[in-house]
């Protein structure tokens, strides 16, 4: 005899669905831009100080700290160095173009490592050794992001990437 009231539980299914759910939930975190009035130098970091730092020449920085979602910023970075990748693949070395393109080259080389040290820090400010990034259809805009395309070579920049949006403007009255 059947019992229709009675429900199959599917274990898998449901975990599954859980680590679905888990990918699309946004990872609050933040990005703290620095700036050295005296220097002209502008850098980001992960790491909140509620006493204020100093650069090293002395002179206390202007701080800004920038709410994130790193899965977010995670995600860009991760199609960033698709597309670096594929750029450096498609180089292909000739005599003529040889100079230049080795200069081409080191620059992606040096954007490659660039996000490769973004991720690492993403990883720190979620305070995990892997984060799970966002659907391949998931895209900025869904998410009431604004985000710049440089051109060449196509690279995303979100808002919290621009330190010119968050910075005060320096002083043109000299």
């Amino acid at each position: 005899m059947s019992d229709s009231s009675t429900k199959v539980i599917n274990l898998a299914e449901r975990r599954a669905q859980r680590e679905r759910q888990a990918a699309s939930v946004p990872i609050p975190g933040w990005l703290v831009w620095l700036h050295c009035p005296k220097c002209e130098t502008t850098e980001y970091t992960e790491i909140l100080m509620s006493e204020g730092r100093n650069h090293k020449c002395g002179t206390l920085v202007e701080e800004k700290e920038v709410p994130i979602d790193v899965r977010a910023e995670y995600t860009i970075s991760l199609r960033n160095l698709e597309i670096l990748d594929n750029l450096l693949e498609s180089q292909t070395p000739s005599r003529l173009l040889g100079r230049f393109l080795k200069t081409s080259r080191d620059a992606l080389e040096q954007l490659r490592a660039v996000e490769e040290e973004y991720q690492r820090r993403m990883l720190i400010i979620a305070g995990t050794n892997e984060v799970m990034p966002y659907p391949e259809d998931w895209t900025p805009e869904t998410a009431g992001m604004e985000v710049e395309v440089l051109q060449p070579p196509g690279l995303m920049l979100t808002e919290a990437r621009q330190p010119q949006l968050h910075l005060s403007p320096p002083d043109q009255t000299a």
